[in-house]
């Protein structure tokens, strides 16, 4: 009993010594690891704080995005982005516009101001305080002054002064669209049917002047003994032997309005003021070489005259049956209308050189010996070549391309190998430098007629120069202010984006604090 409890104790020391030693070993293992431990405590104490937040952050992902949303949508930074682009928009098409309007407008309108000008067209025709006729202002003024050019007046009957407009400022060409009135009786002139009126006819505005201008300019002392040989002077007093081309466009049935057209020409056709083709004969049977007799007045008939439409002959008077384009090859033909007419008509320029071919003939060491041609409309039946330049060329507002520019040149020579005036209608009238760049290209390359509306500008001959260095100047101004105004708009989204962003990031720090 005594000695269990006397050994008791010696096995208790040495539990109690190894407890010792572990907790001895424990304490130094903790000690020496202190500072560690007290590391990954507060790193597991951030994780811990984390991961109490991210599902927080996750269950309102969808109202977070939502917020930030509106946050772009707020008033003021809508308001602000808005204004920021409106600005840069009417900015730079402000700038784009004023640009164009100097370019092709303005620069161009004022070099033509500094010019000077006496038209009819501009000016009021009065005389000691009372209103003179264009006929006496022009017989007694302009006809001593104004040098002829190649310009035809388009349209001509919508000018203040029908006909004398277009003389005035020296265009020897001139156009009136022809009705037929309801009662067969007269030809009415005028654009479409709602601007007719009894009192506007072709005799009235276009033959009965001509007639008097003619008369005066080849008095009847010194006229009166003509021979089919002599030739009358002209309307224009400074070039006597330039022709006037009247241009008739027929507006309805051709063989009646045609009829009347003819009937009506005969007190021009008396005096021999008409161009003509006629063959002359001689004696013994023997015919003229020259079969083109220039005059005074050239008459062309177009619109629904074509080659299919009815004939009145000169001097017979008498109605024939359909003719066509064609001509006579080699030896003489009984044909009335080659015989004698004293009008022509108006090919069409952009199928001519399909139709129309000339050639030239080599020897073996490719000398030229002689040339020759295939042709379906002749001189002698036509007088003009004419088609819409957008129809035959199309738009050239980046100027001229090389098959644009191929097409021009080969209609044009096409139409003086044949002895036609090449004339393209339905020009571009604006703006003001794209126009005269157009009219400068046609005269360079050699176009038959200026077919234009604006007469005072075609007559100065000063027309504005570089349209393709402006257009090239407005493309890269463009370009660049285009440029500009988006790098001005991001840079401004940038900088309100950042607000937001800032704005949201303080927003944030509140909430999760």
């Amino acid at each position: 009993m005594d000695q269990r409890v006397l050994g008791s104790p010696t096995v208790n020391d040495s539990t109690c010594s190894q407890t010792r030693t572990l907790t001895t070993y424990s304490s130094t293992t903790t000690e020496s690891s202190g500072d560690n431990f007290t590391t990954v405590s507060l790193q597991q104490d951030n994780t811990r704080q984390r991961l109490s937040i991210w599902p927080n952050l996750i269950s309102s992902g969808y109202g977070r995005i939502r917020r930030e949303l509106r946050t772009y949508k707020q008033p003021g930074l809508k308001r602000d982005l808005a204004s920021w682009v409106g600005v840069a928009v009417v900015g730079s098409s402000l700038m784009i516009t004023l640009l164009f309007h100097f370019l092709f407008v303005w620069q161009p309108k004022s070099e033509y101001d500094l010019a000077s000008h006496n038209f009819i067209s501009n000016n009021p025709i009065i005389k000691d305080g009372k209103a003179v006729d264009g006929l006496n202002r022009w017989t007694e003024d302009f006809s001593r002054t104004v040098i002829p050019i190649m310009v035809h007046s388009h349209n001509d009957y919508w000018r203040p002064y029908p006909l004398f407009s277009a003389l005035a400022a020296g265009c020897t060409g001139v156009e009136a669209d022809v009705w037929l009135s309801d009662d067969g009786k007269d030809l009415l002139v005028g654009h479409d049917r709602s601007q007719l009126h009894p009192g506007r006819t072709l005799k009235s505005m276009y033959l009965d002047p001509l007639l008097e201008i003619l008369d005066r300019n080849n008095p009847e002392d010194r006229w009166g003994s003509h021979t089919v040989y002599d030739r009358a002077s002209g309307v224009f007093g400074t070039q006597p032997n330039t022709t006037l081309v009247l241009l008739i466009d027929v507006k309805t049935e051709p063989q009646k309005t045609w009829d009347l057209v003819q009937s009506q020409m005969e007190p021009l056709r008396k005096k021999q003021y008409l161009t003509r083709q006629q063959i002359v004969y001689t004696y013994y049977n023997f015919i003229e070489k020259q079969m083109n007799w220039p005059g005074p007045v050239t008459i062309v008939a177009t619109g629904n005259m074509n080659s299919q439409a009815y004939h009145k002959y000169g001097r017979s008077h008498q109605t024939y049956a359909i003719s066509e384009f064609a001509s006579y090859e080699g030896g003489q033909t009984h044909d009335p209308f080659s015989e004698y007419h004293d009008y022509f008509y108006d090919a069409p320029l952009d199928i001519l050189p399909q139709y129309n071919k000339f050639y030239t003939v080599n020897d073996e060491t490719g000398k030229k010996i002689g040339s020759g041609s295939q042709q379906l409309f002749h001189s002698d039946t036509a007088y003009y070549a004419s088609v819409s330049f957008n129809q035959a060329i199309g738009s050239v507002r980046t100027g001229f391309s090389d098959k644009q520019l191929a097409t021009l040149r080969e209609q044009i020579y096409t139409a003086k190998m044949t002895g036609l005036q090449a004339r393209y209608w339905d020009l571009p009238a604006w703006p003001i430098n794209y126009r005269d760049y157009v009219w400068d290209v046609l005269t360079r390359e050699g176009v038959g007629m200026l077919s234009v509306d604006d007469l005072e500008s075609a007559a100065r001959r000063g027309w504005s120069k570089g349209y393709i260095r402006s257009v090239v100047w407005l493309s890269v101004l463009s370009v660049w202010m285009f440029v500009t105004s988006v790098v001005t708009l991001r840079m401004v989204y940038t900088g309100l984006r950042r607000s937001a962003d800032l704005l949201r990031q303080q927003r944030n720090e509140i909430y999760l604090g």
